[in-house]
């Protein structure tokens, strides 16, 4: 069995859909994007600020351990989710094709969204019980509340949590997406 947070237990968690649809959606930029400066900074802001949620929250996030209600989780429930969505549109948009961004779209909420909530809802329901129903009653899913959820705990934002959710990894593809579109822009 391999030890989390080595390489060979990274590569159990990449599965055979996985690996094809980072070929599939690699392929579809390399032909289909046309970056241009009007969309380029737009959806790099867009990305950026999906990238920076994804941070703040995964710093946040202590996986099984506690119901996290800390961060951005006081403000809506799925904010990996958001900042997943928003550097999918950015992307988009940064290519300069409305085919990746309708891809997008149907990706995260046909299959990315249905899947990972109802995968995710029984665990914290079964982990957290009440105070998981109570949050998910309070706390909206995707868009944002004013003010924090009232029950919202008090632990703090750590570099070392946001390693443990491998939100670092994810930052650096991001990145690199980022500069790939933009030698493509300047080619």
């Amino acid at each position: 069995m391999a030890v989390k947070g080595t390489i060979s237990y990274r590569f159990t968690k990449v599965t055979a859909q996985m690996a094809a649809a980072v070929i599939v959606v690699g392929v579809t930029f390399f032909y289909v994007a046309q970056p241009e400066i009007r969309w380029f900074i737009p959806g790099a802001i867009v990305a950026f600020i999906g990238e920076a949620l994804r941070i703040w929250a995964a710093g946040h996030l202590r996986k099984n351990k506690m119901l996290t209600t800390t961060g951005p989780y006081a403000y809506v429930k799925n904010p990996l989710y958001l900042g997943t969505f928003l550097i999918t549109l950015g992307a988009g948009a940064m290519a300069k094709n409305v085919l990746i961004i309708l891809a997008g779209f149907v990706w995260m909420f046909i299959y990315y969204v249905p899947y990972k909530k109802k995968q995710e809802n029984r665990k914290l329901s079964n982990n957290f019980g009440d105070a998981w129903v109570e949050y998910d009653k309070a706390v909206p899913a995707y868009f944002p509340r004013r003010r924090p959820y009232a029950g919202h705990g008090s632990n703090g934002w750590s570099f070392d949590v946001l390693k443990e959710n491998s939100e670092h990894e994810t930052a650096v593809s991001v990145f690199l997406g980022f500069m790939v579109l933009l030698y493509m822009l300047v080619r």
